[in-house]
């Protein structure tokens, strides 16, 4: 597997423009744009944001990291076959990917395409599908966050997701899914002053756990509806010792 980091990638965009898309989303994509932001500023790349019905502003595409290039949701897949023959250069930044409508997207691509992905499964299924592109592995812009360590705290938070990615046939009495609280491009600070205040941290929603695990936090993750939090926390959140992967809530 060929690890890249995008930043030593991305040093040829350094003091450049690049037009970038990036999806509504809730926390968790707005975890991952700060991170992201830091990524483009230490590169002083600028970035001008563009929606589907946007024209070109510069040469080259950036699409924002995250879980929406899958099956559950159509965004990227929309705006990427709309403008599949406009950008010079494309790069997809820390993706999970998987289903054939997104491969399909992605060999219908002109230019020259560049796809990371934030965990193992992911980037060998691009990587044997994707006929014409680079694919990298790396981990997801939101462990680019620099949070100052709360490890204090008190009482468990319960925070499980409410939507088609759940796997959970009922929810804890004081289930609390503060993700949808969120978008894209929200100030994180609401979030992160809600989560020090909480010792243990049980959750399906992947980027709340990565937050509370740089916060310190003991954090419990399980399950979603597809490979997505299983893959991530192999290849990138069991590095940290205050995390820990559960198959079912039974093991809390």
């Amino acid at each position: 597997m060929e690890e890249v980091d995008p930043k030593k990638f991305l040093e040829k965009y350094r003091n450049t423009k690049v037009d970038f898309y990036r999806f509504p989303g809730n926390y968790g994509d707005s975890l991952i744009w700060h991170g992201t932001k830091i990524l483009l500023s230490e590169l002083n790349i600028s970035e001008h944001y563009v929606e589907i019905d946007s024209p070109k502003n510069n040469e080259t595409l950036f699409i924002d990291g995250g879980g929406n290039f899958v099956d559950y949701y159509s965004d990227i897949r929309d705006f990427l076959t709309k403008k599949h023959d406009l950008y010079r250069e494309i790069v997809i930044l820390p993706h999970t990917i998987f289903g054939d409508k997104q491969i399909d997207v992605l060999n219908n691509l002109s230019g020259d395409i560049t796809v990371f992905c934030r965990e193992k499964v992911s980037f060998n299924f691009v990587k044997q599908n994707f006929l014409k592109g680079n694919v990298y592995l790396w981990h997801d812009c939101a462990f680019r966050n620099d949070f100052q360590k709360s490890p204090d705290g008190e009482g468990v938070l319960d925070a499980f997701r409410r939507d088609k990615e759940s796997i959970l046939d009922s929810l804890p009495n004081a289930n609390n899914d503060l993700s949808c609280n969120g978008y894209a491009t929200k100030p994180l600070d609401e979030l992160v002053n809600f989560l020090k205040q909480y010792k243990e941290i049980n959750t399906d929603r992947l980027h709340l756990a990565i937050c509370a695990t740089l916060l310190g936090k003991e954090v419990n993750l399980f399950p979603n509806s597809y490979y997505k939090n299983k893959a991530v926390f192999d290849y990138s959140l069991k590095n940290f010792p205050n995390v820990s992967f559960k198959r079912s809530v039974n093991q809390k």
